[in-house]
């Protein structure tokens, strides 16, 4: 597994391919992705010790700005500073050792999108960080330092599907969260957010002067992604299916000059996600890999899902991500190129202004309905409006958490969310952003040639406004089916991951279920109450029910 670890005051318990560094007062130790070497810093010096992993899009803009001689004294002199990580652009995370003062000082960072995992327990005297929770949960274990199953914790994962704020499964854990920096100092944690997304400072932009800054910055960010790519000589990967989101990222690269793309999607056989993609990917002569999912092969992976994401979010979200991706050749390619959130940052989670603008409440974007819980309000209080929290939540501790996974093959990018694109999208005035008006305009002007292609979301109309009556249409006949479906009891076919169908046809897979459920169900030490909730939901939900539950149930025993 790759990752890294450091401790003080504590025996590390890591990988045996891992290599130790014993430092001034901790000791650090990692075993790395490595797939931008120039881009990682390892610095040690009398005063300070620095650490970054990942990749930073604009490295090259902060050392010219700089004036220093190379990227490693660049970061030491922004970690030196009062704001060092804003600047930063791309998929980092790591820590600081200061030795200015008496006792020393160990900040840990991650970027703006939270897309690079930082967990730490800490208490009066010890301090450990990790890149993944399984390695904290084996220390923990080796140092006889007592912890326990967050309950809190399993309550998310039976509702919303995901992590909405630091909690992780072990109560003593906790992860640093998108934006954020964590400084531990004399047995103390103070946190602070460097960087948030604000919707409310919006500028008084023609729609015209919107879709030009729109468009730049979206190229800009283009060019940072796959610009890393060719600074290392590697080939680009890059997602595809019928959505808008990794069709303007593959689109737009491709007329950068990026063309040497490797386009691939997963989906159910027969499904728009393939004919779409697949067709962009020949007209665009990209070379195009496709990967059925119906053999649901993938749902048997429990364990090894949730020792890479580290129980952040429901196991199967990735679906057959992570089975494709372990089959391509790691030495050819950089950066995985994803639309991720695509789908809602030119555009919105919501389409009333009340509703995105209003204070943020728990409730929304939940996998689940079936059980009611109530939630911490003071985790609200980070979030200007449900916008903001939403984006936060569902987006990138929801939906981005399936990074933590594919960074086990390739790092990880997708320019919708650049920060400074995902800025410019928050200052358009909220009725460009509704129902996805000023991207179908954007892509009109700007893409035309990308609007021939039909939409996914609309059922293979094409993404153009003159066609909204007919995406109509074809709503009304899927709602049609999709009731009739209901009435008769026959599970849903008319999406990319029809997993209860799957699940019905399968009576092996269904027995896995059952039996995983059985074996680990008496091993979650929590209350009589909760015990009852995750009974209840395998028994009466659907298969995305049941699969959160797995989820509990496999982190217990992975952690535990």
């Amino acid at each position: 597994m790759y990752g890294w670890m450091m401790g003080k005051n504590v025996k590390l318990l890591y990988e045996t391919d891992w290599k130790e560094q014993e430092r001034k007062g901790y000791r650090f130790a990692a075993h790395l992705l490595c797939k931008f070497p120039g881009d990682i810093v390892n610095a040690v010096a009398e005063k300070q010790d620095c650490f970054l992993d990942g990749y930073v899009g604009n490295k090259h803009e902060l050392v010219k700005r700089s004036g220093a001689e190379n990227w490693e004294r660049t970061f030491c002199q922004l970690c030196s500073t009062e704001a060092p990580f804003e600047s930063l652009r791309g998929s980092f995370g790591g820590f600081v050792v200061s030795r200015v003062t008496a006792a020393d000082e160990i900040t840990l960072f991650t970027d703006q999108m939270g897309s690079k995992a930082v967990y730490y327990y800490q208490d009066e005297e010890r301090f450990i960080a990790a890149s993944n929770l399984e390695s904290i949960a084996k220390t923990l274990r080796e140092n006889r330092i007592e912890y326990h199953l967050d309950e809190t914790a399993v309550r998310y994962m039976l509702t919303y599907g995901f992590m909405i704020d630091d909690t992780t499964f072990i109560r003593e854990v906790k992860r640093v969260l998108p934006g954020q920096s964590v400084r531990w100092k004399a047995g103390a944690v103070e946190k602070a957010t460097y960087y948030l997304f604000d919707n409310t400072k919006t500028e008084n932009w023609t729609k015209e002067e919107a879709i030009e800054r729109i468009d730049a910055s979206f190229r800009q960010a283009i060019r940072r992604e796959f610009e890393k790519d060719r600074e290392y000589g590697y080939r680009h990967l890059v997602d595809l299916s019928g959505g808008l989101d990794s069709r303007m990222v593959c689109w737009v690269a491709h007329e950068l000059g990026y063309t040497d793309q490797l386009n691939f999607t997963y989906c159910r056989t027969k499904y728009l996600d393939h004919g779409i993609s697949e067709k962009i990917a020949m007209d665009l002569k990209h070379e195009y890999l496709y990967k059925p999912l119906d053999d649901a092969g993938w749902m048997y992976d429990i364990d090894e899902m949730l020792q890479r994401n580290n129980g952040a979010a429901l196991y199967h979200g990735i679906t057959g991500g992570k089975r494709f991706l372990s089959l391509l050749n790691p030495e050819m390619f950089g950066i995985e190129h994803t639309g991720m959130v695509g789908d809602v940052i030119p555009s919105s989670f919501y389409a009333d202004e009340a509703a995105a603008y209003a204070p943020p409440t728990f409730g929304k974007h939940q996998y689940s309905g079936r059980l009611q819980y109530t939630f911490d309000p003071k985790i609200l209080d980070r979030y200007p409006n449900q916008e903001i929290f939403a984006l936060y939540t569902r987006g990138l501790l929801g939906a981005s958490s399936s990074y933590l996974i594919r960074q086990g093959y390739f790092e990880t990018a997708s320019a919708f969310l650049d920060v400074d694109f995902l800025d410019d999208c928050l200052k358009m005035p909220f009725s460009y952003r509704a129902r996805h008006n000023i991207y179908l305009d954007w892509m009109r002007e700007k893409y035309p040639a990308a609007t021939e292609y039909g939409w996914e979301k609309w059922g293979g109309v094409k993404p153009k406004k003159s066609h909204i009556k007919y995406r109509k249409a074809v709503t009304a006949v899927r709602l049609a089916d999709h009731f009739i479906r209901g009435l008769v009891g026959r599970a849903e076919e008319d999406n990319m991951n029809p997993l209860d169908y799957w699940y019905g046809q399968d009576p092996a897979l269904q027995k896995y279920y059952q039996d995983y459920f059985f074996e680990n169900i008496g091993k979650v030490k929590a209350g009589q109450e909760l015990i009852n909730d995750l009974e209840k939901l395998f028994g009466e939900g659907n298969v995305s029910e049941k699969g959160m539950v797995l989820t509990v149930l496999g982190a217990v025993k992975n952690f535990f």
